[in-house]
């Protein structure tokens, strides 16, 4: 009898769901379903949601197309598939939705997908006599064993043995304003955006930290809710992100290449450099529409906020926006040439030009713009760049909000009732308080990349620790992941990743030699094996999930 692989996989959101249902099928195709455990660790109740697409307003919607947002790589309408298939069991709460490839979905639906797919891969999984179980608690630490293998502990649910651990762990909380953490009024997480109608009061002056995404969902979140107050946007360039074109029809790359790469290396004395990727970029733009690729119109910096969404709505709605389909194109390939990039080159992007990238990648849709520029019009909302700083009046529990202007210097300050952080997630390990991370850090099992989450093996995805080398069996998914993958905030690019560990990983379960059977099957008849040295004494007992 060959011992079944346990297999942990620590996060039950939209990549733990992705690399779940991926393994699951890999298992099933290379015919070792019988050697396989899957255990999930997931705080939230339910697998699925996480906390990005748990229930909110209808009106929060994707921002990606419905056609690139499959939890399965191999199967791009997955989620279309879904909601064809079950539209009984969604329909009444969405009255009217009428999904379509290039539709912008209500982000609660797309959880409602997610934990759909969880049930029915974890029923797929049973009847292919695959072993596998959902925790409801939360890891802290995972501790390596002297054969290799590993402890991963819980909050509340015990110790469980491992021989793998897959990372799926999330975001990690925004840390850009430690000193207003706990202060009244402040909300560090701008998610679920149906929460502030119960703790934000409907006259409050808002002040949303941050012009990206999650200030639009913010934004229209809270009048969605039915607040009548002044909201201000701020951040330091006051830049709204793109409007994704309505017309915009995906194209395939012809020059942006991992062949085309690797010949510029080697020409190259093997650097890649920023300057030849944006060639590569320019040349797919003009073997699209023939004509040279203006960069300076598509950027208009001159514009202010108001001026500028109403450019980019009437050129969203009105033409194809061939610059957005090349780049959203590049989703493919972009982990390859980040890994590629030269060491310098990418200390250059961090450095100056990550924010701007950002704002014109990830783009949201026409609908929501035009809310925005509705909102702007009727005065009630502002955006500003020039961010200073933003301090809490204790005396009367309102906040004293710093702006500069970037052409006349002058300073101004704004005085609010309320303060939503929505920065965006931080991916710095360093800084943040999780109790996992900070674990792993301290073992030396993990470190930190300079770009962001933990420094991992590019082909794997495995961690690479401080002083252990590549880790045998504990690789990392989505955000934690994004210093070496770069663009893992994609849904179809962390599908892509996932399917690719996930083949990996079943056929190396394929090809292990014979051995004793599951530990964790064991440790249910048997005495606990012996623990790795510092291993805490209340390990000895509750091995197994309650």
């Amino acid at each position: 009898m060959r011992e079944r692989e346990v297999v942990v996989i620590v996060g039950g959101g939209s990549v733990g769901i992705s690399f779940l249902v991926q393994l699951v099928n890999e298992t099933i195709a290379k015919r070792v379903a019988q050697q396989v455990e899957i255990v999930m660790f997931e705080p939230q109740k339910e697998a699925g949601p996480g906390y990005a697409y748990q229930r909110d307003y209808a009106t929060n919607v994707l921002n990606t197309r419905a056609d690139a947002m499959s939890a399965v790589h191999a199967d791009r309408g997955h989620f279309l598939g879904w909601l064809d298939r079950y539209r009984d069991a969604w329909e009444p709460d969405f009255p009217g939705l009428a999904p379509a490839p290039d539709a912008f979905l209500p982000r609660s639906l797309f959880g409602r997908y997610l934990a759909a797919t969880f049930t029915d891969t974890v029923a797929r999984a049973q009847m292919a006599d695959i072993a596998i179980r959902y925790v409801h608690d939360t890891v802290v630490d995972i501790v390596p064993c002297h054969d290799g293998n590993y402890y991963v502990d819980t909050r509340s649910a015990g110790a469980f043995h491992a021989n793998r651990v897959v990372l799926c762990c999330g975001n990690l909380e925004s840390t850009n304003f430690p000193a207003l953490v706990g202060t009244p009024n402040f909300h560090n997480n701008p998610y679920p955006g149906e929460k502030f109608a119960d703790c934000v009061p409907a006259t409050a002056s808002v002040c949303i930290l941050g012009t990206n995404l999650s200030a639009i969902d913010t934004a229209i979140s809270l009048i969605q809710g039915g607040h009548k107050g002044k909201i201000v946007c701020v951040s330091r360039n006051g830049r709204l992100p793109s409007v994704r074109g309505a017309l915009n029809n995906p194209v395939t790359l012809r020059l942006l290449t991992h062949e085309r790469i690797d010949a510029i290396m080697a020409a190259n004395g093997g650097i890649l450099r920023l300057a030849d990727v944006a060639a590569l970029i320019r040349s797919e733009f003009e073997a699209c529409t023939g004509a040279a690729l203006d960069v300076d119109a598509i950027m208009n910096m001159g514009a202010g906020a108001y001026d500028y969404l109403s450019t980019e709505i009437e050129q969203s709605a009105t033409q194809q926006r061939f610059w957005q389909s090349v780049i959203y194109a590049t989703n493919f390939i972009i982990d390859y040439i980040w890994h590629k990039l030269d060491l310098t080159e990418k200390r250059l992007f961090q450095s100056g030009m990550k924010a701007l990238w950002f704002s014109y990648r990830v783009s949201f849709p026409l609908e929501n713009a035009r809310k925005i520029l509705e909102y702007m019009r009727t005065d009630r909302m502002s955006v500003f760049g020039g961010f200073m700083d933003i301090k809490a009046r204790p005396e009367n529990g309102t906040f004293d909000l710093r702006i500069a202007d970037g052409k006349t210097g002058f300073r101004s300050t704004i005085e609010c009732d309320a303060v939503i952080n929505a920065t965006s997630y931080s991916t710095d390990v360093t800084q943040t308080d999780n109790t996992l991370v900070r674990s792993l850090l301290r073992r030396r099992l993990a470190q930190p990349n300079e770009f962001g989450g933990f420094a991992l093996d590019f082909e794997s995805g495995r961690l690479a620790g401080a002083d252990r080398g590549v880790s045998r069996g504990i690789s990392v998914l989505g955000s934690l992941a994004t210093g070496t993958y770069f663009w893992t905030n994609a849904m179809d690019v962390n599908a892509r990743l996932a399917a690719q560990q996930a083949a990996r990983i079943a056929s190396e379960i394929a090809a292990a030699a014979p051995r004793r059977p599951s530990r964790a099957i064991i440790a249910q008849t048997r005495p606990r094996p012996p623990l790795a040295v510092g291993v805490p004494e209340k390990w000895l007992t509750n091995q197994t999930a309650r």
